[in-house]
């Protein structure tokens, strides 16, 4: 092992001292540097190109690391609190996929809530695991899950001994936590092994004012999304393992590219040694954008963000990522898909999600005071526009309840499959996922009886602007079901 100075970044700089070598190259990849590839592209890309390699001499091996990378991946264990991270290329999803197939085989319980994102129902799919749910408490005023209650998680527990392990997901994409502390000395009472899926919550570890890290909570191991709020290039994140009995290599081995993007592995590295010199001071400043936004909101007829205060009456929650804005406009009669869509069309800013009640923003390291302004001179413009103009939106779409699962995911995919018309769907036996997405969240699984309520609030997002993710039909309006 190197010595743990944090302020370097091997792979990175192994890469710069490859490039600046001027090696001429015979080897993959085939633009080879930048220079096989059309001259807009190689403008519109800079010289990024140049960091595209491969595992040629000094750079390592991502699958038997024992050099640069396996350095690199050190420093992020040290700096995370666990005992050894690994590089993720495919993202969470790689990541999630890997821990359940390592700790699941066909048959056997897995433990889940079922505000799970969709990534942890294929892993489900792909290892032949029977899920168990556990329900979240939902808030009836803002229509999303806010958490698993403690007490109910240790009693499904004692009531599934026999499960390989249990998921949490830490934060909730509205970024809201559980009490995972107490979940966890529940998991281990049972000697059930935890995974977090944590992928909205690498941040945490940088001030005591956000919620626990799931490493601090004695899980078994966490899988985090750095490119959500880390900094990180998009696809890239990060497995850090705690319980060193889990043969997490070899499925990760299996489900990660043998030719694994050196750009994505660099980001890792090079945020890594940010965070590692500069991350008290980086996340003290985007907690003071998120105090300043959450002040100046408060004085928006018409707009609320979900905070602190707001959930107060809620057992299951334990925390908030004050980093996540979750905004409405209900009370001047806009849903949030009309909300996402005047801040697109109108002020050019993007949101991160679209649902019924709100949409969700996040402030990262990448907004100033001026991007925060303009978020607040938006909603500024929009209560002068709307305020008094429409109707409060006092109704939220139903929050279906589970369904009764009649076979196991993975099973039901393998089934020969009919198409029927939406309206024809109820107490059918469903073939396919229907996730809004984001956030990913299942409506029905696969092997489970599709209900009214089910297809009524599928009609009704897709009426309203929503995304469903899962449904083949691409006009929306077929529905893939048990040929039974």
């Amino acid at each position: 092992m190197l010595n743990n100075d944090q302020d370097i970044a091997p792979l990175v700089e192994a890469i710069c001292r490859r490039i600046n070598a001027n090696y001429l190259p015979f080897h993959m990849p085939g633009h080879k540097g930048g220079a096989g590839v059309s001259e807009r592209w190689r403008k519109i890309t800079g010289g990024s190109l140049a960091l595209d390699l491969t595992e040629v001499e000094g750079l390592d091996d991502l699958h038997n690391p024992h050099g640069v990378i396996k350095d690199a991946q050190e420093l992020a264990a040290s700096l995370m609190g666990s005992e050894a991270a690994f590089f993720l290329v495919n993202g969470v999803t790689g990541g999630i996929l890997a821990s359940i197939l390592a700790l699941c085989c066909k048959g056997e319980k897995i433990i889940i809530p079922r505000h799970a994102h969709r990534s942890v129902y294929s892993g489900i799919v792909l290892s032949g695991a029977k899920p168990v749910y556990l329900g979240s408490e939902i808030s009836p005023e803002w229509g999303i899950p806010l958490g698993i209650d403690t007490d109910n998680t240790a009693t499904v527990l004692q009531a599934n001994k026999d499960a390989q392990c249990l998921v949490m997901v830490h934060p909730t994409y509205h970024g809201l936590t559980s009490d995972l502390n107490g979940i966890v000395d529940a998991a281990c009472h049972n000697n059930v092994p935890v995974v977090v899926d944590e992928a909205h919550g690498a941040h945490f570890k940088f001030s005591p004012v956000l919620p626990e890290t799931a490493m601090s909570c004695g899980a078994a191991l966490t899988v985090q999304g750095w490119h959500k709020t880390m900094g990180a290039l998009t696809q890239s994140g990060m497995l850090l393992l705690k319980d060193k009995k889990i043969n997490i290599k070899d499925y990760l081995m299996t489900l990660q590219s043998t030719s694994p993007s050196y750009l994505l592995m660099a980001s890792l590295d090079e945020t890594r040694r940010n965070w590692a010199v500069n991350g008290k001071d980086l996340m003290d400043r985007v907690l003071e954008l998120t105090r300043y936004f959450r002040k100046e909101v408060k004085n928006i007829k018409g707009i609320t963000c979900l905070d602190r205060e707001l959930l107060v009456d809620y057992s299951a929650v334990r925390n908030l990522d004050p980093t996540k804005l979750v905004v409405s406009a209900r009370e001047m009669g806009l849903n949030g898909f009309q909300l996402a869509t005047e801040l697109r069309e109108r002020y050019k800013i993007e949101s991160e999600m679209a649902e019924f009640t709100a949409v969700t923003l996040m402030v990262t390291i990448g907004d100033t005071r001026e991007t925060v302004d303009c978020l607040l001179s938006a909603l500024k413009d929009l209560s002068v526009r709307y305020w008094g103009q429409r109707d409060k939106i006092n109704k939220n779409l139903p929050y279906a309840p589970i369904p009764q699962m009649m076979m196991p995911p993975g099973e039901a995919v393998k089934l020969p499959k009919r198409t029927v018309a939406f309206n024809d769907a109820a107490g059918e036996i469903s073939a396919e996922f229907v996730c809004p997405y984001p956030p990913g969240i299942p409506l029905v699984v696969p092997g489970e009886v599709i209900t009214k309520e089910v297809v009524e609030i599928t009609k009704l997002i897709l009426a309203l602007g929503g995304w469903i993710q899962g449904l083949k039909d691409g006009a929306n309006e077929m529905w893939q079901v048990i040929d039974a």
